[in-house]
């Protein structure tokens, strides 16, 4: 009688050697993440991963690529697990993104193995190469989702993060992994041998030795050396107020709480600069922090004739015979766009200074499905309360912010948190603040580096600039969760990436204040309210990264991608 699926399962030796590596594999990776946030592990936690690229696959194909991606969906749950957070439909969000994530472990384990076993590179170098495509199409795919990259775990070794100006945050990632990479087979020796003069005699293991420590090494000297040559600015710098007031997302939805969230973060604002001697150049409160919202017509969209009735006074309306019904309508909206505006004009106007502001804005039109568009948007008022300059996030957040086909199929709707869905702005924010020249980005754009590229370049060629970022967010929905020190790393690689500094006004944390080397001058609290004073010092280097983007890890992509096709045309199998 043959023993049950289970026990033949368990009593393959070779099949559980390789699942006791695929899933230490990830829980070290785990544990290298916030928020265990162990990142000095990450120069080893791949390890277990690699020893399956470099042995024989004895198991069958169907269990050993199944056991790998259970490895990988197990660790991006617990990984990604503030994704269930705000809202009980966003658990099926939760699930579905790692269960797409967790093909890439599958897909880097196979791809590196054919790197070494077709074209006979060595594991330092096939490892990189295949680990930095994976990341490159996950920050590509489906929009982008680039947080908890291995690279963002050395944040905090400023010297080594000084390389993402030429190959981004994956050319971090890269530099962990040849180093894991180099220690496998030292490994395997120590724990068959235990005899350490056996790794002097390897000459393989001394070659790669030698080829590692001149990579590090490299590595490390070019961020001395770009830390050394900070360049002195040709401006002061901006001095800024953050205001992070913690408001719970319940009541920044609750139609009836304006009045309290203003007052709230007004008072905080107020309490900021009683405790400075000088005036700031800009205040800046977080993503949507303003919820009264902005109001902006359509010209094809006739207004009903109550609501002329309405607005219009008596003395307007005078003479209807001597005016045009065009002008009737033209004169109700700009009263309708300007009530909206008066309330931010007269807070900006006391407070005696430039004031950055997130908030929501209708857009309606005759165009749109439900006759109204919505945009997250950014609002830059000068002293006097006149509008500056207004930005719309360009990049909503998938599921998060709109789902697609819902304008097509609005009870999508009722299936998530949001009422509906967000339209996507066009135009980047350029602007000039006390001489400084300012551009924007609200919540998650921060987190793709194609996206901040593309700013910076364009800015850049339009007036120079720019001299700092702000980052507007509001990440109440995770609750203080891992989240929030996923989304800072990223503004800090970002920050290095393009060698500008940003300022980040985060409503439940973390508030930050970051330079052009991606140090972390100023961070506020987790869920707690705060003020932060910081002065942002403009740094405007060019980068390789600037230059050239991902190239270098699109290369990497295209490696493995010719590698995949030659194996199907020569094999026409995955086995």
């Amino acid at each position: 009688m043959k023993p049950a699926y289970s026990g033949r399962l368990f009593h393959d030796q070779t099949f559980t050697n390789e699942m006791a590596a695929a899933f230490t594999g990830a829980g070290a990776m785990f544990l290298i993440q916030p928020p265990c946030d162990w990142w000095f592990l990450a120069w080893l936690a791949p390890v277990p991963w690699l020893w399956l690229i470099t042995k024989k696959n004895g198991s069958s194909p169907f269990k050993f690529w199944g056991m790998l991606w259970c490895a990988g969906f197990l660790h991006w749950l617990a990984t990604i697990h503030w994704l269930r957070l705000p809202h009980p439909a966003t658990s099926l969000g939760w699930v579905f993104l790692s269960a797409y994530l967790a093909s890439y472990l599958p897909l880097f384990i196979w791809s590196a193995s054919l790197l070494i076993r077709r074209w006979k590179w060595p594991l330092i170098a096939a490892a990189p190469i295949s680990w930095v495509a994976c990341e490159q199409l996950r920050g590509w795919l489906f929009g982008g989702f680039t947080f908890a990259m291995l690279g963002h775990t050395q944040w905090r070794w400023t010297t080594l993060l000084q390389i993402a100006d030429v190959a981004g945050a994956v050319g971090v990632s890269a530099i962990v992994m040849v180093v894991a990479a180099a220690t496998v087979d030292p490994i395997k020796i120590m724990l068959s041998e235990r005899k350490i003069k056996k790794l002097w005699q390897d000459e393989k293991i001394v070659r790669n030795g030698f080829v590692v420590f001149g990579i590090f090494c490299t590595c490390i000297f070019y961020g001395y050396w770009r830390l050394a040559t900070v360049p002195d600015p040709l401006v002061a710098p901006l001095k800024t107020l953050l205001v992070q007031g913690s408001i719970d997302t319940e009541l920044k939805h609750d139609p009836n709480a304006f009045q309290d969230v203003t007052q709230h973060y007004d008072e905080l604002t107020r309490r900021g600069l009683l405790e400075d001697s000088s005036l700031p150049d800009l205040i800046i409160w977080p993503e949507t922090m303003w919820r009264l919202g902005l109001l902006e017509i359509d010209p094809n969209e006739r207004l009903p004739q109550n609501i002329i009735e309405t607005m219009l006074s008596e003395s307007d309306r005078a003479g209807t015979l001597d005016r045009s019904d065009v002008a009737l309508q033209a004169l109700c909206r700009q009263q309708l766009e300007t009530e909206r505006l008066e309330p931010l004009a007269i807070y900006a106007n006391s407070y005696g200074t430039n004031w950055l502001v997130g908030v929501d804005k209708q857009y309606v039109t005759p165009s749109a499905v439900t006759g109204t568009r919505y945009f997250n948007c950014a609002v830059l008022l000068d002293a006097a309360g006149r509008v500056r300059e207004t930005y719309a996030k360009m990049k909503p957040v998938l599921f998060g912010e709109y789902i697609p086909f819902a304008e097509t199929f609005p009870w999508l709707y009722r299936l998530t948190p949001l009422p509906v869905g967000l339209t996507a702005g066009q135009q980047p924010f350029i602007a000039s603040v006390a001489g400084r020249r300012l551009t924007c980005t609200i919540c998650y754009e921060t987190a793709l580096p194609e996206t901040i590229r593309t700013l910076i370049r364009y800015c850049r060629q339009i007036n120079g600039g720019p001299d700092i970022m702000a980052n507007l967010t509001n990440d109440g929905w995770f609750w203080g969760s891992s989240e929030l020190d996923m989304h800072l790393t990223a503004a800090i690689f970002r920050a290095v990436e393009v060698r500008t500094p940003i300022v980040i006004a985060a409503n439940t944390g973390f508030s930050a204040s970051i330079d052009g080397c991606g140090r972390l001058l100023a961070c506020g609290p987790r869920r707690k309210t705060a003020t932060l004073s910081v002065e942002a010092t403009p740094d405007g280097r060019w980068t390789l990264w600037l230059v050239w983007g991902s190239l270098l890890p699109g290369v990497c992509v295209v490696i493995t991608v010719t590698v995949a096709l030659e194996h199907w045309v020569r094999r026409g199998t995955l086995t």
